[in-house]
């Protein structure tokens, strides 16, 4: 385990608790940077020790994360997110998606004309957008592998919020993109009644893969330090909001930890061992009971701005 700090204000160790949580048995503590409202992971495993929190299961088996029904509405909202990000175009450009997964995102883009360019941890996880003809860089992600200033568009979806140093990433985006490019981030919402409600529990929390958790305040700030102006901003997601609402609730209601979404997952591997045939049935109909209430209360909250999830555009000014 090693130390875990705010990179946006690296100068500082004043940090508060802010959620103490598990994972596999493991106990995690967030603090809070007293400074910027920055969440991080502290202590947090080093690389070798992260390793097992991103095998195989994590991925799911073959190219799907989920069972086939539910990656027909994972297409849907990959294809609604390329319909936000083409709106602040004329036509199609060059995109990197950093964090790509099974590059269903970039495909579509792809056939909408633009020019694409991935990045992933691994060769194992690469390989799935690979298969879609789309050129994926391995490894930790390193700006100099790109020509500056050749980008458009450049994505994170749930990306940020894994990266060990999101402050040398976010600091790389205006050499990378065009004078009037654009920056679309979602990430979790640490200021959401979510987070507030579900604590330790929260769905989105997901200790230890997710580092650092942001606020849309703290995220806007340091694009804003960086050139960038926020041009769009939206705390609704029907892919993200409910189902957080949902796993929270079942956690809180206590169920094994994100049994449902070990459930649904296309890996066998996933699913938790501990659930029985009976707690595999009461999670479902649970589930089923609960998923009304997830759905008004992510539209609820959307229309307070405190959404679970947010999803943010940045423009970047002259360069």
């Amino acid at each position: 385990m090693e130390e875990g700090n705010c990179v946006f204000c690296p100068e500082s160790t004043e940090a508060e608790p802010f959620i103490q949580a598990r994972s596999e048995r493991l106990p995690f503590s967030y603090l809070k940077c007293r400074g910027c409202g920055l969440v991080f992971l502290s202590p947090r495993p080093d690389d070798q020790e992260m390793l097992p929190y991103y095998a195989q299961e994590y991925y799911g088996q073959g190219d799907h994360k989920f069972h086939p029904g539910l990656e027909i509405f994972r297409s849907f909202f990959a294809w609604k997110r390329v319909r936000r990000a083409q709106a602040f175009f004329a036509g199609p450009g060059k995109a990197l998606d950093i964090g790509c997964g099974q590059g269903t995102f970039l495909q579509l883009l792809k056939e909408e004309g633009w020019e694409c360019r991935g990045t992933e941890l691994t060769e194992e996880s690469a390989e799935r957008a690979s298969r879609r003809g789309i050129p994926v860089s391995v490894g930790e992600f390193d700006p100099a592998r790109f020509p500056p200033h050749s980008f458009d568009l450049i994505s994170l979806w749930h990306v940020l919020e894994h990266l060990r140093d999101p402050r040398r990433t976010l600091a790389s985006l205006p050499g990378l993109l065009k004078r009037g490019g654009v920056a679309a981030i979602s990430t979790p919402n640490m200021d959401s009644l979510q987070a507030e409600v579900g604590k330790g529990k929260w769905f989105h929390l997901d200790p230890p893969r997710h580092l650092y958790l942001f606020s849309p305040r703290t995220l806007g700030r340091r694009m804003e330090s960086l050139g960038f102006r926020l041009v769009a901003l939206h705390h609704f997601s029907m892919e993200q909001n409910p189902y957080g609402w949902l796993q929270s609730l079942l956690n809180l209601a206590g169920l094994p930890e994100n049994s449902l979404y070990g459930i649904l997952k296309n890996s066998p591997d996933a699913r938790p061992g501990s659930l029985s045939p009976l707690q595999k049935a009461k999670a479902l109909l649970l589930a089923g009971a609960l998923l009304p209430h997830s759905i008004y209360l992510s539209v609820l909250m959307a229309l307070l701005h405190r959404g679970g999830t947010f999803e943010a555009y940045f423009q970047l000014g002259e360069v």
